[in-house]
């Protein structure tokens, strides 16, 4: 009896300390990615950059119904949008938005992604964006829009004469840049310029974080013609994507090497190292 007397206390404190009731653990967020491109919703490289970003995350696709490339930061002012739910080859949903690349990211985050993403990646688009030529880049206007909103972005491009069968191995680099990206993060209003070049001989001498080259990253033009059977001048626009000589350390350097290069890029664009002269100016 002693030995009962003695036991039965313990247990009732066993029971009196214990919590009400048991908090199930919690599951892990996913990883929310946004996907989007400026060639276009059916274009082949956004269904595998897509495909191949679900290894670290849940992906959601909103890009624009048609080709906007060359769109820059423009964004739709004076017309509606419509909206089209489809689904890729390969099997993914997707939607698209008969928008500008900056408007469809900008409509996708206030409207159809119901959390904010993580991540923000755009393309892969069909042909490099490098050098000065970023700045009409409808693919990096579309890795702006996120930064503006403070969520960090990646604008991917490829070379033009990447193969179809190629397009995996080229997600698989730009894949890698998302994979640090999530480990460490980038400061707010920061994104990343990707450029992948057709795969070596050997494979891709790996990645090159690299500067913008002061240069274009291809020659564009325009033809004056005449409008057949009229008067009317016309302008056919015509551009050549070369690779020009650039310093070792840039973009253009980088992707005639074999590397695939990484040039980190942020929203704003003043010129602090002016800011004591121009004030000078207006004393």
């Amino acid at each position: 009896m002693r030995r009962a007397r003695i036991f039965f206390p313990f247990v009732l404190s066993l029971v009196l300390l214990a919590p009400l009731g048991a908090v199930p653990a919690q599951a892990p967020q996913p990883y929310r990615i946004l996907i989007s491109n400026d060639d276009g919703v059916h274009a082949a490289g956004i269904a595998a950059l897509a495909q191949t970003l679900q290894a670290i995350g849940d992906v959601t696709i909103v890009a624009p119904a048609e080709n906007y490339s060359g769109a820059g930061h423009s964004i739709v002012t004076s017309q509606p949008v419509f909206r089209e739910d489809l689904t890729l080859p390969n099997g993914l949903k997707a939607i698209g938005l008969t928008a500008t690349p900056a408007s469809t990211v900008d409509i996708a985050l206030r409207h159809i992604v119901t959390a904010l993403p993580d991540l923000v990646v755009t393309g892969l688009n069909r042909g490099y964006n490098l050098g000065l030529s970023i700045y009409v880049s409808g693919t990096a206007g579309a890795a702006r829009e996120a930064a503006f909103r403070g969520i960090p972005a990646i604008a991917a491009s490829i070379d033009t004469s990447v193969s179809p069968q190629q397009l995996g191995s080229a997600a698989e680099e730009v894949l890698g840049v998302a994979r640090r990206l999530k480990e460490h993060g980038l400061p707010k209003g920061g994104f990343l310029n990707v450029n992948v070049p057709p795969q070596p001989v050997g494979g891709y001498k790996g990645y090159l974080v690299t500067t913008a080259a002061a240069i274009k990253g291809g020659t564009e033009s325009f033809t004056e013609v005449k409008r057949p059977g009229t008067n009317q001048t016309i302008y056919w626009d015509v551009y050549s994507p070369e690779n020009a000589a650039a310093p070792q350390g840039t973009d253009i350097w980088a992707v005639s090497n074999g590397y695939v290069s990484v040039t980190p890029l942020k929203v704003g664009e003043t010129d602090p190292s002016q800011t004591d002269s121009l004030r000078g100016w207006f004393k």
